[in-house]
């Protein structure tokens, strides 16, 4: 495993084991073999699981539900824009893999199946479902390792491609930046679906002043800019209008979100939307 996969997986590790998180991951809900619930019988159910006296009782078939059959179905999808090939303290494609493990290793640890997504515009590579820590570790190699200069996200492709290839009710992490529109409302009223905004503060607060050459990341076309504080003022205010906005769509579908900065360390806010 190479270095910057190999402090990344020995920190997730110490984080998890070391928090109150650690050995109960609480977005994720425990398997095993103990008895959940009774539920009406559905045709596909498993006929040996038919409790007779509640059958017998109701006049109508039911099941007894296992915990097992709660098995989840974890799905990250890392958004491969240009725009992650960038950051101040370090690289917001670096912070992004580091959430993708968090994630990973959590359900890995809870027994359920975890997949990820690496998405532009298209899908670029889908991982297996697995329970296998060192399919995890390859997928965070891939992560840090992956080409984004270059590329430029449709979230509306994205949405597209979940509804018609994740059939299965599953819980989705989309890691991105979200600087591009967006309407997750129909994903999340399938799924139940978590946006972690993953941003660099100078990208927020510009720090400069004068004539300046700016390279697009998803074209690498430049552009020469006279960046006075009329420019930059009126740069930030319609990022804050857009965040509101995005902040407001996520509220109001229910999608949990949390914003993440490069010089933080992602393991608490992940803990605080994981609690929400």
């Amino acid at each position: 495993m190479k270095q910057k996969a190999k402090e990344i997986i020995i920190k997730t590790k110490k984080r998890l084991f070391g928090a109150n998180i650690g050995n109960n991951v609480s977005v994720f809900q425990g398997n095993g073999l103990d008895f959940s619930e009774i539920k009406e019988y559905q045709i596909g159910d498993d006929v040996k699981k038919i409790n007779w006296n509640v059958t017998a009782k109701e006049q109508k078939p039911y099941i007894n539900v296992f915990n097992e059959e709660r098995e989840l179905n974890i799905v990250l999808c890392f958004m491969a824009s240009g725009n992650i090939y960038f950051g101040s303290v370090r690289q917001k494609q670096e912070l992004m893999s580091e959430i993708l493990t968090l994630v990973g290793y959590s359900a890995i640890r809870n027994s359920d199946r975890f997949s990820a997504v690496f998405f532009d515009s298209a899908e670029i590579e889908r991982t297996k479902p697995t329970k296998n820590l060192n399919s995890l570790y390859l997928t965070l190699e891939k992560a840090l390792e992956l080409e984004v200069l270059g590329r430029s996200v449709n979230y509306g492709a994205l949405s597209d491609y979940l509804l018609n290839s994740i059939k299965q009710k599953s819980i989705i992490f989309i890691v991105g930046d979200f600087l591009e529109e967006l309407d997750f409302s129909l994903i999340s009223a399938r799924h139940e679906v978590y946006a972690i905004a993953v941003r660099d503060r100078f990208e927020e607060e510009p720090k400069f002043n004068g004539e300046i050459d700016l390279i697009d990341t998803a074209t690498l076309k430049t552009t020469h800019i006279n960046a006075d504080k009329t420019v930059l003022e009126s740069y930030k205010a319609k990022l804050k209008e857009h965040d509101r906005k995005l902040f407001e769509h996520f509220l109001k579908h229910q999608i949990g979100a949390v914003k993440i900065y490069t010089d933080e360390d992602p393991f608490g806010k992940m803990a605080s939307l994981f609690k929400a």
